[in-house]
């Protein structure tokens, strides 16, 4: 009998094997992936025990603190909808938004935020992720869509729940674990069939929301098995391109928040000290281009192409083509450098991290929520590149401010510190 753990590793021995390296890129893969994350899904997924779970995952302090109902929603939400609706995508507010969608990998697709095992990390808690889950309230999960329901509660598109790709939970949150750069093009094929198939959806009047963050597999599985590094830059230019005008030229009245992947060198900070056997080899398996002893002397070359790539990606969101009346592309840069949290004896603060400690919890997740929606308020140019304290900064919009930051609205206002200072912020001290 197969223990699950050499399962595994055949699963990750084969994809880092393959001649492609991409785990989505031929339908022999396909198949192989998705029947493991199936039978694992299923095998260690939680159905009729999630309460049991999330009260581990609580009381370890991997979840955000629940806000009290006599605590209110941070923003004034009148006036978040327009009274009519807009027709240009700079005249944007949160509450015009009809449908959410999200793009991307692991990170996106929620793998094991709850998880309190690494048998766990096998199930995708895709509800609570930051950018595309709408399970529960903002009091809970801060998240993207959570926070957009306070604006407008008839929002569609969200994760529901723990759920793969190919369950209906998924809605329009089509990440994929080990997804890379290459797949990225296909993946926006599949979201253009889903929300010109999906019913709910009036593809000339709805306003769409769609994030996409993709990266950190390219720099963990990819960078180290081309005999030219540099070259993925040129790559994943060629791949973003090819997503950026297939959603523009199918998706009429759509805002694309480009997601700067996080720089992994935080990642690696936290091997640093304490990390514990599991966390040696879960990431030596899923991180293997930073990790592996082969490739550690070339970190400083990894980490000059992180940067690079998260540069390609700001400067890719300012092109003309993507600027247009009802499309607009902004790259939002709030987990460009991002570090993990210390605890209190000065180590990474691994209440951030999953079981796998590659992965992250619900607790980092609501981080990463409050730190996007920030930047849709922040002008081009002048927005926050980390996280901060929960709650500590929530932008609202104003009157004076009262639409999702474009590079043409940004450019109305002189980007300054009075500017930034304009936003009302609220400190709900959670």
């Amino acid at each position: 009998m197969w223990k699950w753990w050499q399962l595994y590793y055949i699963l990750q021995i084969f994809v880092l094997a393959s001649e492609r390296k991409s785990a989505l890129d031929t339908p022999f893969n396909i198949m192989l992936l998705r029947a493991f994350r199936e039978w694992s899904f299923n095998a260690f997924g939680w159905t009729g025990t999630e309460e049991k779970y999330l009260q581990i995952a609580r009381k370890a302090n991997k979840m955000q603190k629940i806000v009290p109902d006599d605590v209110p929603f941070p923003c004034n939400v009148t006036g978040g909808r327009s009274p009519k609706v807009p027709t240009s995508v700079h005249k944007l507010r949160p509450g015009d938004i009809d449908v959410i969608a999200a793009m991307g990998d692991s990170l996106t697709a929620g793998t094991g935020i709850f998880a309190n095992n690494v048998l766990q990390v096998a199930v995708e808690n895709r509800g609570v992720t930051a950018a595309g889950g709408g399970q529960g309230t903002w009091r809970e999960y801060l998240t993207l869509p959570n926070i957009l329901k306070e604006f407008n509660p008839n929002l569609i598109g969200y994760a529901l729940g723990d759920s793969l790709t190919t369950h209906k939970a998924a809605q329009l949150n089509i990440a994929e674990s080990a997804a890379v750069s290459a797949d990225m093009p296909y993946m926006a094929e599949v979201l253009v069939k889903k929300i010109k198939k999906d019913p709910r959806i009036d593809l000339q009047k709805h306003w769409k929301f769609i994030s996409l963050m993709i990266g950190s597999n390219d720099f963990c599985n990819e960078i180290c098995w081309t005999s030219s590094p540099w070259s993925t830059l040129e790559t994943h230019k060629t791949d973003l391109l090819k997503v950026l005008r297939t959603l523009r030229d199918n998706l009429p009245r759509t805002f694309v928040a480009l997601i700067l992947p996080p720089h992994l060198k935080a990642l690696v900070d936290t091997r640093k000290g304490r990390s514990t056997f599991t966390c040696f080899v879960t990431t030596d398996v899923e991180c293997s281009c930073l990790f592996g002893s082969s490739f550690r002397r070339f970190r400083p070359l990894y980490y000059n192409i992180m940067s690079q790539w998260q540069k390609l990606d700001m400067e890719i969101a300012t092109y003309p083509e993507f600027q247009r009346d009802d499309f607009a592309v902004v790259s939002e840069p709030t987990l460009a450098n991002i570090t993990i949290p210390l605890a209190l004896d000065g180590y990474a603060d691994t209440t951030y991290l999953s079981s796998d400690c590659f992965h992250v919890t619900q607790k980092a997740n609501a981080l990463y929520a409050n730190g996007l929606w920030n930047n849709l308020f922040e002008p081009v140019g002048a927005k926050t590149m980390t996280w901060e304290t929960l709650f500590h900064k929530f932008h609202c919009p104003t009157p004076e401010r009262p639409y999702l930051t474009t590079m043409l609205n940004s450019q109305q206002q002189s980007v300054n510190t009075k500017t930034v200072n304009a936003i009302r912020t609220r400190n709900i001290g959670t």
